[in-house]
């Protein structure tokens, strides 16, 4: 071969070779950085599904610092909600520290239950359940939700692991994570652990001897960790869960994969720990198939410059360029427009998606453009967003927010284009101005009122009714008017099922509770698949609370006990929190409205709106008392709102919109 074709071989071949070590540098780049950025997310949904156990068992240790005198019954229906809720946890129980000169008094107790034969047990030797020996204190457990024949009893002062457990619990005066159990009807692959919360007396000082007992809870760790990194597993990235301080033995806790903590795979991994409780665990994630190849890139390159195919690698490499060039201009043109809208700045991010203030290339009047977030773009949450539109599109009363246009782009991102309220939330209104005056929170609960009062009688359920989907402002010359926005949870309560069975998305499940917890409806924590619009008048009770207060009617160390409190603890009357009075008429409203019944609570939002017309000593809040307070502080709060947004927005990096195409409803 002449001299001017091995040149041009050599240098098609050396140019082939750096490219594709290149795409496949770059290839492992791009896939280890997408592996990190799943790890993350990975790791703080295991955090979040490992807290809610602890939660669950300092809510119950709660109960018991409360009140010396907690009936079976009691418990029983405390622990009721969580148990529904979190699949995951196998038992709740209660094991209280009896002097040896109370067991009898004890024993007594719980056969006077109704439990026959109670007593305290121990394991004999041949594995046999007997009467447990005497011994100075006896840790029995005494409740125990749901109950089980041969646990209910049991002492566990007489099993080393338990009583060590709780013994470092006592010490402590912490929580305490037990090694990995097994249950007595579970198979040897399926591990547990209980955790130990002391309850402390508080009328005595802090020792060992202040201790009352143990709050205790039993969970599966394999269905707590499946549950958050389910969709996770699906894409191949495979998860050890190690508790480090275990013998050898007792170490692993979970695997995704049989023998993988023995045999971990090659390719990117990550590892990093977790404390539980008192204990430390390690968490360990390993890439999928997909991760860990060299890529195609890389393979292809390597074919091209073995099979001396220079001209075809210079030309693919010419098209991938181009390509990249391409995929630029049509990113930046997406920045600047979206179908007939002009994107002008970033108003909000919610868990749902990004709101845009917009300009339609034709119309004048102020637009808001709202899009699915990425990182919740899977089909049930954009089944539910879709819904959000058509239902609430269908609404024409002037306190509900108005619907433009919805459809999807075509990458499939749906969209909807409302009408931008130049104004501010009810909670952002208390948080920077503090609480309102009564008539003013009749006149904006009236508004909220019309607007639930339609989409009640339509069968429509808005199901997160806060201050922060309320919002008010000027509009059409009216001061403080109101706009109830964001009906994303909103449930079809009309009509029957299709034909294939119930609708999901109208059906909520005993794992599944739609709204915020502060504002939520005791029926939507225990029976969230029965409510109905009496839930949202709940809701706006407890907002109404919250403008009156400063403060919603419930708070909590957690979300049980929050729910616990939705579920039992009677609303303490707003003139109590306040230490003054206020209208004993508004405060008569809004304590209906926090009825635990729903049917002791108003029957409709039109009589919710009546009544509140009716409260004759409020001093009522008028158009001009509105004008002047929007002139003299409401304008500027909302200016000042504003440049914080624009600061916001202009301390991170622009957001890039997909293009509309034509597919639009």
């Amino acid at each position: 071969m002449h001299r001017p074709s091995l040149v041009v071989f050599a240098v098609g071949a050396a140019i082939s070779l750096g490219l594709a070590f290149s795409f496949r540098t770059q290839s492992r780049a791009r896939q280890r950085a997408a592996f990190d950025a799943e790890t993350t997310s990975i790791v703080a949904n295991l955090r979040s599904a490992f807290e809610l156990p602890l939660e669950v068992v300092e809510s119950t240790a709660a109960l018991f610092e409360a009140s010396r005198e907690v009936t079976r019954a009691e418990f029983a229906r405390f622990v009721k909600p969580a148990l529904e809720r979190y699949p995951g946890v196998r038992a709740l129980e209660w094991i209280p520290v009896v002097p040896s000169r109370e067991r009898l008094r004890y024993e007594t107790a719980a056969r006077a239950d109704g439990l026959e034969g109670f007593q305290f047990r121990q394991r004999s030797p041949r594995g046999e359940m007997v009467r447990a020996d005497d011994r100075e204190e006896h840790l029995p457990i005494y409740f125990m939700e749901p109950g089980h024949p041969l646990v209910l009893g049991f002492d566990c002062a007489a099993e080393p692991q338990r009583r060590a457990s709780a013994e470092r619990a006592r010490a402590t005066g912490k929580a305490v994570a037990s090694e990995r159990i097994q249950l007595i009807d579970d198979p040897p692959s399926v591990t547990s652990i209980a955790v130990f919360q002391p309850v402390l007396d508080p009328g005595r000082p802090r020792a060992s001897g202040s201790v009352l007992g143990f709050a205790v809870e039993v969970f599966r760790v394999h269905v707590v960790a499946e549950h958050a990194i389910e969709d996770s597993l699906r894409r191949g990235i495979q998860v050890v869960l190690l508790d480090l301080a275990a013998p050898a033995e007792k170490r692993v806790l979970f695997e995704s994969a049989p023998d993988l903590a023995r045999q971990p795979p090659a390719g990117p991994r990550f590892e990093t720990t977790l404390h539980y409780a008192d204990r430390l665990w390690s968490i360990a994630l390993y890439a999928g198939p997909g991760e860990s190849g060299a890529g195609a890139l890389g393979a292809s390159g390597t074919w091209a410059l073995g099979s001396g195919l220079t001209a075809s690698a210079l030309l693919a490499f010419g098209l991938a360029a181009g390509r990249v060039i391409h995929r630029l201009r049509r990113r930046v043109h997406a920045a600047e427009r979206l179908g007939q809208y002009t994107l002008l700045d970033k108003l909000g991010e919610g868990g749902a998606g990004i709101v845009y203030r917009a300009r339609h290339a034709m119309l004048r009047r102020p637009t808001a453009i709202k899009l699915l977030s990425e990182a919740t773009r899977d089909p049930k949450r954009l089944a539910r967003f879709e819904r959000e539109v058509q239902l609430t599109s269908e609404l024409s009363h002037p306190n509900t927010i108005a619907i433009y246009d919805y459809g999807r782009t075509p990458e499939g991102v749906f969209y909807y284009a409302m009408e931008h309220i130049e104004g501010i939330t009810l909670e952002q209104l208390v948080t920077r101005d503090g609480p309102c005056p009564p008539g003013r929170i009749v006149r904006l609960l009236e508004q909220a009122c019309g607007a639930l009062a339609e989409a009640h009688a339509v069968g429509l359920v808005h199901r997160d009714i806060k201050p922060a989907n309320l919002m008010i402002g000027r509009r059409g010359g009216i001061p403080d008017f109101l706009k109830v926005m964001d009906f994303g949870l909103v449930k079809d309560i009309g009509g029957g099922a299709p034909a294939g069975g119930a609708d999901p998305l109208t059906q909520s499940t005993a794992t599944t509770v739609l709204g915020t917890p502060l504002y939520l409806s005791p029926e939507a924590i225990s029976r969230p698949g029965e409510i109905d619009g009496r839930a949202d008048l709940y809701a706006l009770g407890a907002v109404a609370y919250f403008l009156l207060v400063g403060e919603p009617p419930f708070t909590g160390r957690s979300l049980v006990e929050v729910f616990g409190h939705h579920l039992h603890t009677p609303a303490p009357r707003p003139s109590e929190r306040l230490g003054r009075e206020v209208p004993a008429s508004l405060e008569r409203i809004i304590a209906r409205c926090l009825e635990k019944a729903p049917e002791a609570r108003f029957a409709t939002a039109g009589a919710l709106r009546a009544a509140l017309r009716e409260a004759s000593d409020v001093a009522r809040w008028t158009d001009a008392d509105a004008e002047q307070w929007w002139t003299t502080r409401g304008d500027a709060l909302v200016a000042a709102l504003r440049a914080d947004q624009a600061a916001e927005a202009s301390g991170s990096a622009k957001r890039v919109a997909p293009a509309l195409g034509s597919d639009r409803t």
